[in-house]
């Protein structure tokens, strides 16, 4: 079990715990101006609801201090996250769209749907990473693709990670559920076997386009949700770091 991730490829980012298919780190990627986002300080995952507790610990004892559900209301109700009611961990539900399925449409129409219409939302992510006792976290929802992947972009983009670097990252959730071909301690969970993910960086990339085009960048978008240019700098800076020469 890798908890230790030290390089940027999937499988040094994947952290191998059970109770997960697609919990990775997203440091280590080029940020602009000589800089590079932190390890150990930003984590993206599938739902939580099934962490034993050696995962648990495993987790608090690389630091985690906040964990960020962005799955509707009923999904968390029919499977809390085991860190709900945690001493150790701030639980916060964030749900990233409303308690009803997305219309019929490809992925790619459904991010930019997400950019458009749930901007206060994504603004409230950015907050509650923030806070005093915001980091490191880790921002998941059912599959950690779709919500989780838009939410992560939004913020990657708006720390300087490049576009190609975010829909790579955005890809990587098809390496990582077959990285794991069963996962019996899920038990009857639909991701303990084998998982096949419809999200090809392309959809990412189209997004992300799309985000500079019509909101001009994340931090634009940001900034209209009532964020301070001193916030988003604070940000820039709890989730980068200068690049040792």
């Amino acid at each position: 079990m890798s908890i230790h991730p030290i390089g940027p490829d999937a499988a040094d980012r994947h952290l191998r715990l059970p109770g997960t298919r697609n919990l990775r780190d997203v440091g280590g990627y080029p940020a602009g101006n000589g800089r590079r986002t932190r390890w150990r300080t930003l984590y993206r995952t599938d739902a939580l609801d099934r962490l034993p507790s050696s995962s648990q610990v495993a987790l608090i004892d690389l630091g985690l201090r906040q964990v960020i559900d962005l799955r509707w209301p009923n999904e968390i109700a029919e499977a809390p996250s085991v860190f709900g009611r945690s001493g150790h961990v701030h639980y916060r539900s964030i749900p990233l769209l409303d308690n009803a399925p997305a219309p019929p449409a490809g992925p790619a129409a459904v991010y930019r749907r997400i950019l458009d219409t749930r901007t206060q939302v994504l603004a409230a992510v950015v907050l509650a990473l923030l806070r005093p006792d915001g980091l490191p976290a880790v921002i998941g929802c059912m599959a950690g693709v779709d919500r989780t992947g838009i939410s992560i972009a939004v913020l990657l983009s708006a720390v300087g990670v490049p576009i190609d670097v975010v829909a790579a990252d955005y890809g990587l959730s098809v390496q990582t559920y077959a990285a794991i071909d069963l996962a019996p301690e899920l038990g009857d969970d639909w991701r303990a076997g084998p998982v096949t993910l419809d999200c090809v960086p392309e959809y990412m990339r189209e997004s992300l386009e799309h985000l500079e085009r019509r909101h001009g960048g994340a931090r634009a978008l940001l900034r209209r949700a009532g964020l301070t240019e001193a916030e988003l700098d604070r940000l820039t800076d709890l989730l980068t770091e200068t690049i040792a020469s």
